[in-house]
């Protein structure tokens, strides 16, 4: 007799099924952990939720805590580096079957080697006078062509470069491609940074980008490397470092002329928007009339202040006409310079229509000195029109002081008034027996008319 032996058909799990069972598994076994490691790659949600990977010399695990274990941790803010015991559940996350532990408490172990290592390397960096301020070279106005040191392929290039043309459209982008992380990265990185200072004149670039995005402490190690920090140290070039996150800190960092949280930061940084700038030469026009008007009232003030303090009765009159001349120059000054203004303020517009076609450099330096040569127009006119002014105002300084009472009556001359205090230009209007007062340059006199 022959039997057939049909064989045991094997379970077929869909994937969604098989994470799930893991899940129950691991959670079942490993309901309560405690996980000694160190700290990297720390994000905080903005739901609260912390998010790192605990890791030593040998192997790495994710980790999650959520808010409201994370309030009642004993450890409430986790930093990259340290050595910290976690206590939690074994767990699996389904949508990417990726195991993890669900942490329900932490505390504070010590300083992890990694962390440990970079303190160490930028101790050392900072007492070879590395990261002194007086060193730190200020970044262009405006740059005309910019050079990024970054991987080709990353997020962080094409960020930077879609902020660049969306803030200044037209601007040079030259980027030197490198390797960001592994085994040669940080001798590419160098050697980017190197091209762009050894460059020609023709290829030269203002500025220079060195970063890349986010990852964990090992992932951004090449940005701690000495051939990185070297080149960076000696480049001739303004150096903006843009690695990683706002959280993340690496030697490039310190020792860069700027320091950018991320590579999109950074873009936003090494160029202002095309309205910014041309609102700036707006600021400066409106900055000159003001001052102009300023001079000119403080001018106005002086002599009116004259008008007040003389006791002449008899000038009050030509000197409102003086007034009203002043004030007429003081007009057609400002109708000259508007019209000067109006002119250079033409040339502008013309040339900011054409502003993206033209080369930034040179276009700004003939922008400079223009502004320059302007400056100095005004200065001229301006200071003829106000030596005039003073020449003016001293001269009838010195003809109202001539002409000043008490100056004449030093001379040996005397005012004489009535009983009504009016002055007495003619004796044959006094009556006999009638009081007059005598003024003399030092005190007065009371008198008596004598008819003969």
């Amino acid at each position: 007799m022959i039997s057939t032996m049909h064989p045991i058909e094997e379970k077929i799990y869909k994937v969604s099924e098989l994470t799930q069972l893991l899940k129950l598994t691991l959670e079942t076994q490993f309901a309560s952990i405690q996980v000694l490691g160190e700290a990297s790659g720390v994000v905080l949600a903005s739901s609260g939720h912390l998010y790192f990977t605990l890791k030593d010399g040998a192997g790495a695990m994710k980790v999650v805590m959520f808010r409201g274990q994370l309030q009642k941790s004993a450890l409430a803010k986790l930093e990259n580096g340290q050595q910290i015991i976690v206590q939690g559940t074994l767990s699996v996350y389904p949508l990417r079957g990726e195991m993890q532990i669900i942490a329900s408490n932490m505390r504070l172990q010590g300083i992890g080697d990694i962390f440990a290592a970079l303190e160490k390397l930028k101790k050392a960096y900072q007492e070879k006078g590395y990261f002194d301020r007086q060193r730190k070279k200020p970044l262009p106005l405006l740059p005309g062509r910019i050079g990024v040191v970054t991987s080709p392929t990353g997020a962080a290039v094409r960020d930077i470069v879609r902020i660049l043309h969306r803030r200044f459209p037209g601007i040079a982008i030259v980027i030197f491609p490198a390797k960001v992380q592994g085994e040669g990265a940080a001798a590419e990185i160098a050697a980017g940074i190197e091209h762009f200072n050894d460059a020609g004149a023709d290829d030269k670039v203002d500025v220079l980008i060195v970063g890349r995005g986010g990852g964990s402490y090992e992932d951004l190690w090449s940005f701690n490397e000495a051939p990185v920090v070297e080149a960076i140290f000696r480049s001739q070039i303004p150096v903006i470092s843009a690695v990683g996150h706002e959280t993340d800190f690496t030697i490039a960092d310190f020792v860069a002329d700027l320091r950018a949280a991320t590579p999109s930061a950074a873009a936003e940084l090494v160029v202002g928007k095309k309205d910014e700038f041309l609102n700036r030469i707006d600021f400066l026009r409106f900055g000159i009339m003001r001052h102009m008007e300023s001079r000119l009232h403080e001018k106005k003030s002086i002599l009116a202040q004259l008008l007040m303090d003389s006791s002449l009765a008899e000038f009050p009159g030509r000197l409102q006409e003086l007034a009203q001349r002043l004030d007429s120059g003081e007009f057609a000054l400002i109708r000259l310079f508007q019209q000067s203004l109006n002119r250079r303020l033409g040339q502008w517009n013309r040339a900011a229509q054409r502003f993206a076609a033209f080369d930034m450099g040179a276009m700004l330096e003939n922008r400079d000195l223009q502004v320059r040569n302007l400056g100095m127009q005004v200065d001229t006119r301006f200071g003829e029109r106000l030596r005039q002014r003073r020449e003016r105002i001293g001269l009838l300084d010195s003809k109202l002081a001539g002409m000043n009472p008490e100056k004449v009556l030093a001379k040996g001359y005397s005012i004489t008034t009535d009983q009504n205090q009016r002055l007495v230009k003619d004796a044959s209007v006094l009556a006999a027996d009638e009081r007059i007062s005598i003024r003399f340059a030092r005190g007065s006199a009371a008198a008596k008319v004598i008819k003969e």
